[in-house]
């Protein structure tokens, strides 16, 4: 039986999904992977959030990528590095970060895909895009043969629309709307598979919204020129946690990876310390032998109210000295992009009791308050 709907394509249909092909090509990019082995080439598409730029591609074009090694170019050939932010092995979908800065065209489009679906459907024919290593941009039309929020089945629409084994990486358009990825491709069947933006968008939504993981590197934290571990176990705890940045590790030659956005580094300046009497201290009283029931109990529910003020007030009575420690910590944070640096300096006091650990060990938690303190203080200053 002719299918009217899938031959119906004049002159005019074709010239407009040329032009369209022409203003498409704007987010699509062409992918090497450079391994052992040889280049690997795939394709996506970028989507960009200020100067933050990702690229949408499948997870096996880059699944086994190293530091350094993944080039993306766009149709007007600017080229730029990128890092495997996020992958899915299960749905085939990988997320790149391009490293900054970059020329590459980078449109702000991310849609949920929450009408991909309707799109879809009401589309007389859909249109895969891709970018070739030569910069062309090469195209191939699909009706969905089946769909599902998560993805959708396509076989070729006309019979001069060819199906290649390279397709995959393509992107997919209901007329000039984004509406998935193809991600695989059987030759000999003439079917291609493709993830709908919505299933991307769920996959990836978080870490392309405003809300995404900033990248740095932290260097360690220094006391007299001399790594302080337990300043940089908890530099690393508060950016990594708190903060909510991605620590990356620098190359074993100390050069910092594609997509680095920040090198984080700090320095105990000075570190003083005395042992003083603690002003609250309340000796242990000692209940007399023929104290009554009611009269122990009264003791007890006062010694358990000054506690509860006490902890309220962080007043110790207990220790009868106290540690006091006057802490300097500077944090210097490098902007990669443009090498541009802030530079903070905060000192931190603490008073701790002197009760049993010794003073290296109480030396070593103040440190380590202090570092967090200072850096939570810096970001405040200078957010990134």
């Amino acid at each position: 039986m002719k299918n009217n709907k899938r031959d119906f394509i004049g002159a005019a249909g074709a010239m407009a999904l040329l032009f369209a092909a022409e203003a498409a090509a704007a987010g699509l990019v062409h992918i090497q992977v450079q391994q052992r082995a040889g280049t690997e080439f795939g394709a996506g598409y970028t989507v960009g959030r200020g100067s933050d730029c990702f690229v949408v591609t499948p997870f096996h074009v880059v699944e086994f990528a190293g530091p350094d090694s993944i080039t993306v170019t766009d149709a007007k050939g600017s080229s730029a590095k990128a890092r495997l932010l996020k992958g899915s092995e299960e749905f085939d979908a990988g997320l790149l970060q391009v490293a900054v800065p970059h020329t590459l065209d980078c449109p702000a489009d991310w849609s949920d895909g929450g009408n991909a679906n309707t799109a879809i459907g009401g589309a007389p024919f859909l249109v895969a895009r891709k970018v070739d290593d030569t910069g062309r941009v090469m195209q191939t039309r699909f009706f969905a043969s089946s769909t599902s929020r998560e993805q959708v089945e396509l076989q070729p629409f006309g019979p001069n629309d060819e199906l290649r084994e390279g397709d995959s990486g393509s992107t997919l358009y209901a007329g000039d709307q984004l509406v998935g990825l193809v991600v695989s491709v059987d030759t000999q069947s003439k079917v291609a598979v493709a993830l709908t933006q919505g299933q991307i968008h769920g996959l990836f939504g978080a870490d392309v919204l405003p809300g995404a993981r900033r990248t740095a590197v932290m260097q360690p934290f220094t006391y007299r020129r001399a790594e302080e571990p337990y300043a940089t176990v908890a530099a690393r705890e508060y950016l990594a946690g708190t903060a909510g940045l991605e620590i990356l590790n620098a190359a074993a030659d100390g050069s910092v990876p594609a997509g680095t956005e920040y090198l984080v580094a700090g320095q105990i300046v000075d570190v003083t310390s005395t042992r003083q009497a603690n002003p609250n201290y309340k000796p242990p009283e000692r209940a007399p032998s023929d104290e009554s029931i009611g009269r122990q109990l009264f003791r007890n529910l006062e010694r358990r109210v000054s506690n509860e003020v006490n902890e309220a007030l962080d007043r110790n009575s207990e220790a009868q000295y106290l540690q006091v420690f006057n802490i300097d910590v500077q944090v210097e944070i490098t902007k990669v992009a443009d090498n541009t640096k802030v530079v903070n300096l905060e000192r931190r006091s603490y008073e701790m009791a002197d009760a049993g650990a010794t003073a290296a060990d109480l030396q070593k938690t103040a440190v380590a308050d202090a570092v967090r303190e200072a850096l939570a203080l810096t970001l405040q200053k200078y957010p990134l």
